[in-house]
Formats: C-alpha cells, sequence, structure tokens
C-alpha cells in the first residue's frame, strides 16, 4: 500500500509537471509574440512619424503658396489703381508735350 501511494504521488507530480511545462512553453510563445507586435508596432510608429514629417513640409509649403497668392492678389488690387495714375500722368504728359510743340488740337 506504501508502494501504491508513492507511485499515485509519483504519476500525480509527473502530471503537474507536464502541465507546468506546458504552461511555460505558452507563456514563452505569448512572449514572442509580444515581441513581435511590439517590433511591428514600432515599424508603424516610425512609419506613421515619417509620413507625418512629410505632411507637415508640405502644409508648411502650401501654407507658403497661399501666403504668396496673397501678396500677389494685393499687388493685383494695387495695380488697377496704379494703372489708372500712371494712364492720367501719360495723358497729361503728352497734353503738356502737344502744347510745347505747338501741336494743334484735332
Amino acid at each position: 500500500m506504501h508502494e501504491a501511494f508513492e507511485n499515485d504521488v509519483a504519476r500525480a507530480l509527473d502530471k503537474g509537471d507536464r502541465r507546468m511545462n506546458s504552461l511555460a512553453d505558452e507563456i514563452t510563445a505569448v512572449k514572442l509574440e509580444q515581441a513581435e507586435f511590439r517590433r511591428l508596432l514600432k515599424e508603424n510608429t516610425d512609419a506613421t512619424n515619417a509620413i507625418k514629417a512629410d505632411t507637415a513640409e508640405l502644409l508648411e509649403a502650401f501654407r507658403s503658396f497661399k501666403g504668396a497668392m496673397k501678396v500677389l492678389e494685393w499687388i493685383g488690387k494695387a495695380a488697377k489703381p496704379l494703372g489708372y495714375v500712371v494712364g492720367l500722368g501719360a495723358s497729361v504728359a503728352a497734353f503738356w508735350t502737344a502744347m510745347k510743340s505747338g501741336v494743334p488740337p484735332k
């Protein structure tokens, strides 16, 4: 009877050892998967940061272009009245030249 008890205990211990070994193997597999997921997450984060940097440069270029368009719009708005002033000046200069040179009006 004492030997049967020892055999039962040995079998129970062997069963517990196998269970613990299988749990340890599962934990190792989960740790490996987790390490792979961390690596993939880092790759994804690096790619996202690179895209963010590229997009920031592109956005800065668009903002600069928008500023340039505003300046050109202001120049265009100023050009129309400036054209009137220059035209008036040219007309006065032509009239003055015509009067000095003695050209009769038509």
